[in-house]
């Protein structure tokens, strides 16, 4: 394969970032070779070491959601009304379409089908609108297959954040490899928001990184 693509975009056919963005400017990135320490944990504050495919051959939505956890009070000075507070969140997103063998993404997770505990657990990166978001997070309600029998397959599954998730100190760069789909990662910690914003837009270089995916 060539180190630097011999083809690229069409002038006018760019993906629209502002007024009303298409979900699919939106990309989700599991780490394939996640490294657990004894505790069951994986380091976010380290993003090279590892293999992130891209979830996107197959999928056609990928939804997100806070599930949310509150309380209802009602407090003498409330007349009789209740407040509400919102007392924590587990971020999750749940992704499904058509299953679609080869697939990297989509290849890791079905493995994963008859395991659990820690052997479900790995890492996410989630760009929403140019901002990328890591998290430790759990695979979970897997789909490996189903449908109609004169259909394309049926795939699914959820991806659930583990605790608080955390932005990037610096400007995240997705390197495409010699593996389709699959991208290794680097931060460039002396590129910092300007303007009070409070993390760099995501960079994803589609030209062919050898370090990594042979």
């Amino acid at each position: 394969m060539a180190d630097t693509a011999q083809t690229k975009d069409m002038p006018g056919t760019e993906t629209n970032q502002g007024g009303f963005p298409e979900n699919f400017v939106n990309k989700l990135f599991i780490d394939t070779n996640p490294v657990l320490d004894s505790a069951g944990d994986v380091d976010l504050n380290d993003v090279t070491n590892g293999k992130w495919a891209w979830v996107a051959s197959g999928i056609n939505t990928q939804t997100p959601s806070a599930n949310e956890t509150s309380t209802n009070e009602a407090y003498y000075d409330g007349g009789g009304f209740t407040e509400t507070d919102v007392t924590g969140k587990q971020i999750q997103i749940a992704v499904s379409g058509n299953r679609k063998v080869g697939d990297p993404a989509q290849d890791y997770v079905e493995g994963l089908f008859f395991k659990f505990g820690t052997a479900v657990k790995t890492r996410v990166i989630w760009i929403k609108n140019s901002t990328p978001i890591i998290s430790a997070c759990t695979i979970s309600n897997i789909v490996p297959a189903g449908g109609a029998a004169n259909a394309k397959q049926t795939f699914s599954f959820n991806v659930s954040f583990d605790g608080r998730p955390k932005i990037f100190n610096g400007q995240l760069t997705l390197t495409a490899t010699s593996t389709k789909k699959v991208y290794s990662a680097s931060v460039d910690t002396n590129q910092q928001p300007s303007d009070g914003a409070e993390s760099m837009p995501a960079v994803i270089k589609e030209t062919v990184s050898s370090g990594l995916g042979h």
